[in-house]
């Protein structure tokens, strides 16, 4: 009988008793595997601390006759996730007997050192279905879920956590809000506010709202059912909304010269930002919000699409399992991510190819929630198509997650972590950076002092269209 691991709505998830038990299994079984030990900063936080334990003479006889393992980095996405060889491995025996004697002041440390990438999940071979069931990062956000409802969501968390709001507050007096962001003594306030490292780029308010745009392009709009041609809804993002509307502007802009009918309703967070910060109960209601919205689209004929990987990554994976319901799984079996939309129809013969400027070279930028989708490398396969594109593809991990990257206690380790990824993208000098994440563009950006372009933006420029 395979193990069956628990969602929010079983009270089993709620258990903190059963969250320990459950993180020493799966500890366990991480320690035991050491796949990902150069991935993020949790793995060699798990592993070093494991090693330095205690193990009975039994093992340290093995130990020193079993041959050491090299300890260099293999160079995984985070590029900063030095494997460290003690001189008694626990996981030759002993393990469970270590694993034991591991305090919960390294259970936290762990949980706080996941920044969600969920490159684990894809590398792992003992996820559902496999008999072992290990889920990592959806168990660190158990662990951030339980401490919450005990303690209550940090106030750094519940505001970082609400995109909706710090943007609907930011785009009242763009301008103000955005010269105040760039003041040092407005910094340092925020940082000991908020937590946000007073050097960290923040992403901009928009002057217009992507919604506002949008309302002024269709002030009315039919009902899907009576749209008998190709239609989409655009799941825009927070980030498009209120930072960098541009992006929806040209998806829509793109989508519409290929004869879709664009529908964008109000809609609200994805809910990921609440579940950083280990809000389950406001993500949950967003999502339950959003696939109410939605659901008519769907019903209607149209396909969901986002160029966000966040986002199509919550409506496809997490939606269903936090929500439950069949709306959400009927909602989610119609998601994709933008670009890989764009490739299907490509491969289909229905993307118009009638493009006029050379993009020229482009460094693009592989965001981790595209990776764990596992659709390939469909922004690049779309984008080498254009005319004059010579795309160099970064496969790195730029270690934002957001909030997380932008925190104080994280931010050195997250700088520290994204230089992998920002000396590859620079290396051959190209004349555009690229990144379907918005999150990773300001991490970039910081990095390079160059814009970073999302594809969509590249594919409306070479049909000719103005990038604002």
């Amino acid at each position: 009988m395979l193990l069956q691991i628990p969602t929010p709505r079983d009270p089993a998830y709620w258990d903190p008793a059963k969250l320990v038990a459950e993180e020493k299994r799966v500890f366990e079984i991480c320690n035991g595997c050491r796949l990902c030990f150069n991935l993020c900063p949790s793995f060699p936080a798990l592993f070093k601390a494991v090693d330095a334990l205690d193990v009975s003479d039994e093992a340290r006889h093995i130990v020193a006759s079993t041959p050491a393992e090299s300890s260099s980095s293999h160079g995984g996405d985070g590029g900063h996730g030095e494997h460290h060889v003690a001189e008694v491995r626990a996981d030759v025996k002993g393990q469970v007997e270590a694993l034991e004697k591991l305090p919960q002041s390294v259970h936290q440390e762990v949980v706080d050192l996941c920044y969600q990438c969920k490159l684990c999940d894809p590398i792992c071979p003992y996820t559902p279905p496999h008999e072992f069931a290990v889920d990592f990062p959806r168990l660190m956000l158990r662990h951030k879920a339980i401490d919450a409802k005990a303690n209550g969501v940090k106030l750094s968390d519940r505001l970082l956590g609400d995109p909706d709001l710090v943007g609907r507050v930011g785009t009242l007096t763009p301008a103000l809000a955005n010269f105040g962001a760039k003041l040092k003594p407005g910094r340092i306030g925020m940082e000991m506010v908020l937590g946000v490292h007073r050097d960290r780029q923040l992403p901009e308010f928009a002057s217009e709202t992507f919604l506002s745009w949008f309302k002024k392009r269709h002030p009315t709009q039919p009902r899907p059912q009576d749209v008998s041609g190709p239609k989409v809804v655009l799941f825009y993002t927070c980030s498009v909304q209120w930072n960098v509307p541009k992006v929806g502007h040209a998806a829509v802009e793109v989508l519409e010269r290929n004869g879709f009918t664009v529908f964008a309703p109000e809609l609200k967070c994805c809910g990921m930002p609440a579940l950083d910060g280990g809000d389950v109960p406001r993500a949950t209601s967003w999502a339950k919000h959003d696939i109410e919205v939605l659901l008519p689209y769907v019903e209607a004929g149209c396909d969901v699409l986002s160029p966000g990987p966040t986002c199509s990554y919550m409506m496809k994976k997490e939606w269903p399992d936090y929500v439950g319901s069949e709306a959400a799984e009927k909602v989610a079996k119609h998601s994709f991510d933008l670009m890989e939309y764009l490739f299907l129809l490509r491969k289909d013969g229905k993307l118009k190819e009638d493009f006029s400027v050379d993009v020229g070279s482009i460094g693009y930028h592989v965001p981790c929630h595209l990776k764990v989708q596992k659709i390939g490398f469909r922004s690049r396969d779309v984008m080498k198509r254009l005319p004059g594109a010579e795309i160099t593809l970064v496969d790195k991990c730029s270690c934002m997650d957001g909030t997380w990257g932008m925190k104080t206690e994280f931010y050195e380790l997250s700088k520290k972590g994204a230089q992998p990824l920002l000396e590859q993208l620079t290396e051959h000098k190209p004349k555009t950076l690229s990144s379907d994440c918005l999150i990773a563009k300001l991490q970039i950006e910081e990095g390079t002092g160059q814009e970073v372009l999302h594809p969509i933006e590249i594919v409306w420029k070479a049909y000719g269209g103005k990038v604002d």
